[in-house]
């Protein structure tokens, strides 16, 4: 599975796992001038913006906001 299939079957899981919580999912491109490329996912809900590296570590975010309320 390639690096861009993983990054949407990520989002898509993210997005079902929290339908309905009005949280939207994405990624945008961070770039290094020393190192190379990344992808960083975003949460955003309201004017909430919550960003992760990583799936596992956006989920953990995003369930300690929702939690919060």
């Amino acid at each position: 599975m390639s690096a861009d299939e993983i990054l949407s079957s990520d989002l898509a899981d993210l997005r079902k796992e929290f339908a309905g919580s009005g949280s939207t999912f994405g990624s945008v491109w961070a770039s290094a001038a020393a190192g190379p490329d990344a992808r960083r996912l975003y949460a955003s809900r309201g004017s909430v913006l919550i960003t992760s590296w990583t799936a596992a570590e956006l989920r953990m975010r995003v369930r300690d906001e929702l939690s919060g309320e």
